[in-house]
């Protein structure tokens, strides 16, 4: 009988123990928001996040990332299911998977207030960085993500097919 009792009391203090912890765990999401590394890019989806693996931007690595993360600096826009595809209206960076004979057009991942590093006159070119807006590499920042046209406070409105991207320079 003492023995069933001492069972007991440590099978019910392992479940509070366990509801406690879950019911503080700082955790929102399930754990399967984990990066994917993207190799085909034929598989990636419209509106998910990625960023570069390696060096450089010329790696053909990317994967797909939490968009809220701070490294999730560019999103796919659109996915071309043929590498000599165009993107839609707007200055996309332009990615080919000949492999997969597949294409991806990425835009900024940008919010209001956000700051980048990159070149306002050639996004194809330019390395996109997320930055928080102290950084000295920040070059422009974001003043509304509009469905139109931008705020008066924009000094320039990227287009995008559904949204402009109204930015001003900070540097």
């Amino acid at each position: 009988m003492v023995v069933r009792q001492t069972v007991m009391v440590c099978v019910l203090a392992v479940v509070a123990y366990l509801a406690v912890w879950w019911g503080f765990s700082e955790e929102d999401e399930p754990a399967s928001t984990m990066p994917v590394f993207l190799t085909d890019y034929s598989k990636a989806e419209k509106g998910s996040c990625v960023r570069f693996d390696g060096p450089g931007e010329n790696d053909l690595g990317l994967t797909v990332v939490d968009c809220k993360g701070a490294r999730a600096a560019l999103k796919v826009g659109t996915v071309l299911d043929d590498t000599s595809g165009k993107c839609p209206r707007g200055d996309y960076k332009v990615l080919r998977d000949t492999r997969h004979n597949a294409a991806l057009c990425l835009l900024p991942n940008a919010a209001e207030g956000d700051c980048f590093e990159f070149d306002t006159d050639d996004l194809q070119r330019s390395v996109v960085s997320k930055f928080d807006c102290a950084a000295p590499r920040v070059n422009v920042q974001v003043v509304g993500v509009a469905s139109g046209s931008c705020p008066e406070e924009a000094e320039l409105g990227v287009p995008y097919e559904e949204m402009t991207l109204c930015l001003r320079r900070v540097r």
